[in-house]
């Protein structure tokens, strides 16, 4: 049931690295696209977000064998949410961000994606 280093490694890394990379992307200030179309933002944030929901089920699928598709499911979209909110509060503190629920929702979308793309 455990988990290995190179699993570990293999599996959960990824998913730190990339926690991170969104954290570090929500810390800048807002930036001008050079595309501009209703709601860009929005499909960004379903994009970033597929990728993190791609990255968390494969991991917890990987090293918790003994759950099934649906407790992965859950999971997921817990921390996709908490993840998600926590992102948007932080950038309650950054010049030129603001915290929407909206991105909040395109954030879950994204994880949804991502969920039913590996499940």
């Amino acid at each position: 049931m455990g988990i290995n280093k190179t699993n570990f490694f293999k599996l959960w890394i990824p998913v730190i690295l990339y926690a991170g990379f969104i954290f570090y992307m929500s810390s800048l200030p807002a930036m001008t696209l050079p595309i501009s179309f209703p709601h860009i933002d929005k499909i960004i944030h379903i994009a970033e977000y597929a990728v993190f929901g791609l990255l968390l089920v494969r991991a917890i699928k990987n090293s918790y064998s003994l759950l099934n598709n649906k407790k992965i499911y859950l999971i997921v979209l817990a921390i996709i949410f908490l993840y998600g909110a926590s992102d948007e509060l932080h950038q309650l503190f950054v010049s030129t961000r603001v915290c929407s629920g909206w991105d909040l929702l395109a954030d879950v979308i994204g994880g949804m994606i991502g969920v039913y793309l590996l499940l």
